[in-house]
């Protein structure tokens, strides 16, 4: 009978102690104080994670590009989505000429013989070379492109903001850069202590600076009148953190944009806008934080897939590497998420004070 007891003390003991541990686990504050794993976390001295996305980099030809044909001299080449691009002259201060209308459509050689036989069925994507990409013009009515009824132009290499690309007629191959009049940001804000789990908002906000009117979209977890809500965020909500991390409690990253950087970001918002709206989520179930960290992490990722500008942190569960995800749970690996992207990036954050001079916030766009 006494064995039995102390077998049945022991038990309770031990499911005592477990349910301890597993609440302690749940503050990062209380979790920064137990043992650290054997691998260290990354510090300032490390060297930066540039270019870690393998995603393939799209080439997006639609918008205004420049080349600059002499100190005085320029041309602008603006693309519509409906394959009809614009040639404008720009001499000096002078307002642009339109000088030349074509249609346009991208065209790509076959793959080579020998990339399409078995033999290189065992060979590495990495060693073996894609399509050039080509643009194909067609000069409409009298006009000329490049002096020519109809030229097709090889794309040597291109980003978010310029591409090289090799003329018909012209020696050396010839840089043009992207002409954008507008201005985009995206702010990474979360903040601590604000639930009942001592976790709290956390979301990603895209900027548009269009005529001086920014256009804001933002997507999350917030706090809808205490209660954890993830999905679009209300400009009510958003608002309160247009402004400097009060303490540390919060971080706040203000970090500007291109436009295709922009254009990429805008989309994951939008689609896990959606996807709450209709009830859609990818975790309906708890724990619905999964949903954020999905969201957080693609955001981020999408800004490097073609110009490796951003000192990217990867969220991928993948310990060592990924110390975020080992030590902390669901609702508290966005603000250490972003915490650690501040530290990383904090030579191009944007300050406050800064960010108000660029931003007018009292004419802020309504959705």
């Amino acid at each position: 009978m006494k064995l039995i007891i102390s077998l049945f003390a022991l038990m309770l003991l031990g499911a005592t102690g477990t349910a301890l541990a597993q609440q302690q686990n749940t503050n990062p504050a209380t979790q920064e104080k137990q043992s650290a794993r054997p691998a260290p976390k990354p510090t300032p001295a490390g060297p930066p994670e540039f270019g870690l996305e393998t995603k393939k980099c799209p080439c997006e030809i639609v918008g205004t590009w420049k080349a600059q044909i002499s100190p005085t001299e320029a041309r602008l080449y603006e693309f519509d989505g409906e394959g009809v691009v614009k040639v404008l002259k720009v001499s000096g201060q002078t307002k642009p000429r339109e000088i030349a209308t074509a249609k346009y459509e991208f065209v790509e050689d076959a793959l080579p013989m020998d990339m399409s036989s078995g033999a290189t069925e065992s060979a590495a994507p990495s060693e073996q070379k894609a399509p050039d990409k080509k643009i194909a013009f067609t000069a409409t009515g009298t006009n000329r492109i490049f002096g020519r009824t109809k030229a097709t132009m090889k794309i040597v290499s291109y980003d978010d903001s310029s591409l090289t690309c090799e003329i018909p007629g012209v020696a050396a191959p010839v840089r043009w850069t992207r002409i954008d009049p507008d201005r985009y940001f995206i702010i990474l804000v979360a903040r601590q202590n604000e639930f009942y789990d001592h976790s709290g908002s956390a979301f990603p906000m895209v900027v548009k600076l269009a005529a001086g009117v920014p256009q804001i979209e933002a997507a999350g977890i917030y706090s809808n009148h205490g209660k954890v809500t993830f999905g679009a965020v209300p400009a009510e909500v958003y608002k309160d953190y247009l402004r400097e991390a009060r303490g540390d409690s919060e971080v706040i990253l203000r970090v500007e944009l291109n436009s295709q950087q922009y254009g990429r970001a805008l989309k994951i918002v939008q689609e896990w806008q959606r996807r709450a709206r209709e009830n859609a989520l990818l975790y309906s179930e708890s724990p619905v934080t999964l949903n954020n960290i999905l969201l957080v992490r693609d955001i981020t990722e999408t800004l490097n897939l073609c110009q490796n500008d951003f000192d990217l942190y990867k969220l991928n569960y993948n310990y060592p590497g990924d110390w975020i995800t080992d030590e902390y749970s669901t609702e508290f690996v966005p603000f250490v998420f972003f915490k650690e992207l501040r530290r990383r990036n904090e030579a191009r954050h944007i300050e406050y004070k800064k960010f108000q001079e660029l931003v007018p916030l009292p004419n802020l766009a309504s959705r």
